[in-house]
């Protein structure tokens, strides 16, 4: 065999070598995903009008921002991966997914919903439970307080 025709082969291997290991980089890499920001507010009507109806009914509002790196050597996919977010509060669990581009971020918003018997409620404080992940990798998970103000009776009902 002749030089030129072992530098091909040579050649050949380590382009099939390369482009399959780029393609399994690509394919079970971890996006490069963070968490950038995660918040939980809670809100209780409050005015004179409001809780006539002898029911309190309370809301909180989950949002969490997650983000890509660029596409380069540390995060080789090109397209757009599932990020998926979770949370809890109330005894409710609810989960969106969004697509997020390398390069690029994207605010995730998850509300929730109480009713409470009663034309009035105390103070109370709840447990917001967050988690982020992508495929069945979690990527952050934090524990929030929600701070839902007392609430007295209607009283222009």
């Amino acid at each position: 065999m002749s030089w030129s025709r072992r530098l091909w082969v040579v050649l050949a291997v380590l382009a099939v070598i390369g482009a399959s290991g780029a393609i399994l980089a690509s394919m079970y890499g971890d996006g490069a995903v963070s968490v950038d920001d995660v918040n939980a507010t809670g809100a209780t009507p409050t005015n004179v009008t409001a809780n006539c109806e002898d029911v309190v009914v309370r809301s909180a509002t989950v949002t969490a921002t997650v983000s890509r790196a660029e596409s380069g050597l540390d995060n080789p996919q090109v397209w757009a991966v599932g990020i998926a977010v979770r949370a809890s509060v109330f005894g409710d669990t609810k989960r969106r997914v969004v697509s997020v581009p390398p390069g690029t971020s994207r605010t995730v918003t998850v509300p929730f919903t109480s009713v409470r018997e009663g034309s009035w409620a105390p103070q109370s404080f709840e447990d917001v439970v967050i988690q982020v992940s992508q495929g069945s990798a979690t990527v952050g998970e934090r524990t929030e307080t929600v701070t839902l103000v007392p609430v007295k009776a209607g009283e222009d009902c």
